[in-house]
């Protein structure tokens, strides 16, 4: 049955123009775009066919629902027949990449237009009949993907912001594809002021999900003990960011003065590699406080972004460069990639201050 799913996905995409209700043409747009996330179209390529949709770029921010990985969005708007309207966001996210394919060798804003199709997200705002509306187009996707689970608040492993209020909450499961239809009631306790939304949300097997938290000031995974040499009380100081902190959250500057020197003083310590990683971390924290909305929490916003970017790209480089298969070197590309694109660094959740 999985086999036919692509040709019964296009036989529905052939069929929309003749929907005529909102539930039938919402699911429609659902299963003829979701198509797209098997052969995963670049940005480039999907703004050539969506000329007049709107283009998001990506901001640092603390984005829980759609976690603050994606390169840009492509977003459309949806009148159907019965004035239902939603809102759909194409997201795109940095190429899969492995120890065998190179990064970019250059810098540039261009960099984006090969980000990847890897998900789309659906959501009708404050639908007058959520419960009819859901049944439909669950109806309509399982004829496609077979029955859904209905996983209990506990089960829910999307990670997507408050997803654990959503009810009814249905997902189909498949090899390369998940998909989610959920309604978010927009309230702890029922309210009928809350902004209530129906989502449908669609993921690749190769989206990025869960919370970015990479880093939070703790060893790198994967380093050696520290035992032996006389470089280890500097290199053990190094994993404590909160020592060079002056009170108010200014912590980046001093430790990045203290593993610069570290790394000149024991070029050839088998610690040093990992010295690079928390380093281009650190000037990649830095680099968050240049933009604007972001909480400094105390700290003093620097004014050398460019400056800030070149480095963490170098560290990054050079921990790649001795660690290629190491734990920490997927998230490690995947940031060095964005510093290369131009775009922000994935959310940091780490201060000194409260």
């Amino acid at each position: 049955m999985r086999r036919l799913v692509p040709l019964l996905l296009l036989a529905v995409a052939c069929r929309l123009p003749g929907q005529t209700t909102s539930p039938g043409a919402l699911a429609g747009v659902v299963l003829s775009e979701t198509s797209a996330l098997g052969t995963a179209p670049d940005f480039t390529v999907w703004r050539a066919s969506h000329p007049n949709e709107r283009v998001e770029n990506a901001a640092y921010s603390n984005e829980y629902e759609s976690q603050g990985l994606w390169c840009a969005a492509s977003v459309a708007n949806y009148t159907f027949p019965d004035g239902v309207k939603a809102t759909r966001q194409a997201f795109f996210y940095v190429p899969v990449n492995t120890p065998a394919t190179p990064l970019p060798d250059h810098q540039g804003p261009g960099l984006s237009g090969q980000c990847r199709l890897f998900a789309l997200w659906y959501q009708v705002d404050n639908p007058g009949d959520s419960g009819g509306l859901d049944k439909s187009i669950s109806a309509e996707i399982s004829m496609l993907l077979g029955s859904a689970a209905e996983p209990s608040r506990f089960e829910k492993r999307d990670g997507d912001w408050g997803s654990g209020l959503w009810d009814p909450y249905r997902v189909w499961d498949r090899a390369k594809l998940r998909v989610v239809l959920a309604v978010d009631p927009g309230s702890v306790v029922p309210d009928p002021r809350a902004h209530r939304r129906l989502l449908v949300i669609a993921r690749s097997s190769l989206a990025p999900r869960g919370l970015s938290f990479d880093w939070n000031g703790e060893a790198p995974k994967g380093q050696p003990a520290l035992q032996g040499g006389p470089e280890v009380a500097r290199v053990s100081r190094v994993e404590k960011p909160c020592s060079f902190d002056d009170g108010h959250n200014n912590w980046q500057g001093g430790l990045i003065t203290f593993g610069e020197k570290l790394l000149r003083d024991f070029p050839a310590s088998p610690w040093m590699s990992y010295v690079h990683l928390t380093l281009a971390r650190t000037y990649a924290n830095w680099l968050t406080l240049t933009y604007p909305g972001v909480d400094l929490d105390g700290a003093t916003r620097p004014s050398n972004a460019d400056v800030l970017r070149r480095e963490a790209i170098a560290h990054f480089r050079a921990f790649l460069e001795e660690n290629p298969g190491s734990v920490e070197a997927g998230s490690a590309r995947r940031e060095t990639w964005r510093l290369l694109a131009g775009l922000p660094t994935s959310p940091v959740h780490f201060a000194c201050t409260d």
